[in-house]
């Protein structure tokens, strides 16, 4: 299998060059042969679907991770094939179906890509079964998320630097996930927009009932075009009625309506239009819909406009119901001020109960005085982590080594380290705190060793620094074990579960004995904060920090920013990785495909490939079969579907008796 995808580029180059020279051409997609797609699919047994184009199977790529693999029927149009990889792999977006890679092989022409395993909008709308209706519930609530998410993906797409016109929207290629979010897929007639901003054609492809009038008579595509395609969408969600019902047209039918002045709102849902409060929203959104099927392209508004006004009417729709329209996802314990934060009384005591073998205990003050005068007053020679750290070493007055933090004096939001409050040998203690003033201050246990990252790969923000010694087998194995029986703890022995949010290879301490212990999750995630002590995020181009380009971070939270016990399990999965291979979760310094440690070693961890990523340090010193098993949890912790990845607890199990492994 070519990870590489020259073999992808080259086809790319050769049938698809008009379309290359107007865009970016740093893609990485994976080429398969007509064998592999084969085993994939197993022998193309499951069918999802059918088209002019050819037919899309189930598949399992990696054995592990579902998808949808797109075979064209007809494997001579190599042109059309290339303009369809190539613009779909331009597009990275949450609410687009990803694209993993494809065969180019003769006859074989075959795309394989995100699988959305609760089929699509038209199904949810039209086919499916539940009520005496007929109909699977669908409130009015999920209809604008869907609505919402779709009209922002579009309006991304019209505005990307080569803007993509997607061309053939419609409930069917609205694909829905596991949480029923859409996923825009099938770009088999979209294209990117010409420098006048229309794209001219001799073929009027598309689908009656969603296609532009004014595209089937001029032939001219712009993206006024899916406009109105969303606005037949938007119509089809709140009337649950087919675009096409025989010989009735439902845009024809929804704008006739409008022209003689009746009531549109007869035409609406029952299901959402029984509860007379909703009706002034779908009324709005039926104005929207009114708009967007317009027959002068000018007077139909751009699809930044569509979202805007969709999320207004959500909003109203939500204040109306008394629910929030925003929340945290990260389900992290949290206060507003530090003196909040910091008292005297777990905060957790109300909020996270104890089961009787994870007892709580109260944290003990520790005054101003104490605090300067076992740091010296703060002296350099007491900085841990260089000067930027704020972090200073001190020794108690009850014997016990310190580190001491001291927080921002600005009433930063600030997540509560309900970690630290639980006894477990392989969670960071918190020892004490001080509140005096302006003064904000913790202090942990020191550990002696450093963290994970210091040893593996020489401290932070120190030029020059090498790593320490190197870690042998069994201490990598044991360092792995503790890392995953203290979030073990959080995950399973708290009740509710403590999500920590926070794991990677510099938040893991060592102490004698290779005692590994995880530290507290610190600064809230906010996106324009940036603290290089606590976050191992690499820098973008420009200078410019995106939160979800995090190694550690798991794709549901770099999609949708949403922290889960199953998000802290992919994050310790690149922990392991880091003590399997000796990588960095990012390194910049390597080549362009080698610098993200998951995308790189995923593709080396069967059986057959896991001595090609081990560290190279061991000299070979290593169990052949434990690396193997060590490599497969790395490999199930960092599935992209977080419903595939284990319960930690269950990783702590394969992870055990790798410590006598011979």
């Amino acid at each position: 299998m070519d990870y590489q995808g020259s073999n992808v580029r080259d086809f790319l180059h050769v049938n698809g060059q008009v379309v290359l020279e107007r865009v970016n051409t740093n893609y990485n997609l994976r080429s398969f042969t007509q064998k592999e797609i084969e085993d994939i699919t197993g022998g193309y047994s499951t069918v999802l679907g059918e088209g002019g184009f050819g037919k899309v199977y189930k598949g399992k790529l990696d054995g592990l991770r579902p998808v949808a693999v797109k075979r064209y029927k007809n494997g001579t149009k190599k042109e059309e094939f290339a303009k369809e990889v190539i613009v779909h792999s331009q597009i990275n977006h949450k609410n687009v179906v990803r694209l993993f890679g494809c065969c180019t092989e003769e006859n074989a022409l075959t795309i394989v890509m995100e699988f959305a395993c609760n089929g699509n909008l038209y199904n949810i709308l039209h086919c499916s079964r539940s009520d005496a209706n007929g109909f699977v519930p669908f409130p009015l609530d999920k209809r604008l998320d869907i609505a919402i998410e779709s009209a922002e993906v579009l309006s991304c797409m019209h505005s990307m630097y080569s803007p993509v016109l997607h061309g053939d929207i419609k409930p069917a290629n609205i694909l829905l996930d596991e949480n029923f979010r859409p996923k825009i897929s099938d770009f088999g007639i979209s294209r990117f927009l010409s420098a006048d901003e229309t794209q001219h054609t001799r073929h009027v492809i598309g689908c009656i009932g969603y296609m532009d009038p004014l595209f089937c008579q001029s032939g001219i595509l712009t993206s006024k075009s899916d406009v109105y395609s969303f606005g037949v969408v938007l119509l089809e969600i709140i009337t649950r009625k087919k675009a096409v019902d025989g010989n009735v047209i439902l845009a024809q039918s929804f704008v006739e309506s409008l022209r003689k002045g009746k009531k549109v709102r007869l035409m609406f849902d029952e299901e959402i239009a029984n509860d007379k409060k909703n009706i002034k929203f779908l009324e709005d959104v039926a104005k929207l819909v009114a708009e967007c099927l317009k027959m002068e392209a000018k007077m139909r508004p751009e699809m930044v406009e569509v979202a805007d006004r969709l999320r207004t009417i959500r909003k109203a729709y939500r204040q109306r119901k008394g629910r929030n329209s925003t929340g945290s996802n990260s389900g992290l314990i949290k206060s507003g001020k530090a003196q909040d934060m910091l008292s005297p009384t777990p905060v957790t005591a109300a909020t996270a109960k104890n089961t009787d073998k994870i007892p709580s205990y109260v944290v003990p003050t520790i005054s101003m005085d104490e605090l300067k005068k076992i740091t010296r007053n703060f002296s350099n020679d007491a900085v841990i982590g260089g000067l930027s750290s704020g972090c200073f070493f001190g020794v108690l007055n009850n014997g016990n080594k310190s580190a001491i933090k001291i927080l921002s004096t600005e009433e930063v939001t600030l997540e509560i380290p309900v970690v630290s409050r639980f006894r477990h040998e392989n969670i960071l203690q918190l020892l004490g705190y001080c509140v005096e003033g302006d003064n904000f201050l913790l202090a942990y246990e020191y550990a002696s060793r450093g963290s994970l990252h210091d040893i593996l790969h020489g401290k932070k923000n120190v030029t020059g620094a090498e790593p320490g010694l190197v870690l042998s087998w069994t201490q990598r194995v044991k360092i792995a074990l503790g890392a995953a029986s203290g979030l073990e703890c959080l995950h399973e022995k708290t009740e509710p579960c403590i999500i920590h949010s926070c794991i990677k290879a510099s938040n893991i301490f060592l102490f004698d004995s290779d005692v590994a212990k995880i530290g507290y999750p610190g600064f809230s995630r906010h996106p324009h904060y940036i603290d290089n002590i606590l976050l191992d995020r690499p820098d973008c181009p420009g200078g410019k920090y995106y939160p979800p380009s995090s190694a550690y971070d798991a794709p549901e939270y770099a999609m949708y920013g949403e922290f889960s016990t199953m998000s802290d399990v992919y994050s310790f999965g690149v922990v392991v990785l880091e003590l399997l291979t000796g990588r960095k979760a990012f390194d910049p310094s390597l080549s362009r495909g080698q610098q993200c440690l998951v995308t790189w070693a995923r593709p080396r961890l069967d059986e057959s490939k896991v001595h090609q990523c081990v560290d190279p340090r061991l000299g070979g010193d290593f169990p052949p079969k434990a690396a193997a098993k060590m490599a497969a949890v790395a490999a199930l912790c960092t599935q992209h579907e977080k419903e595939h990845r284990p319960k930690i607890s269950i990783m702590v199990k394969a992870l055990r008796p790798l410590l006598v492994s011979k």
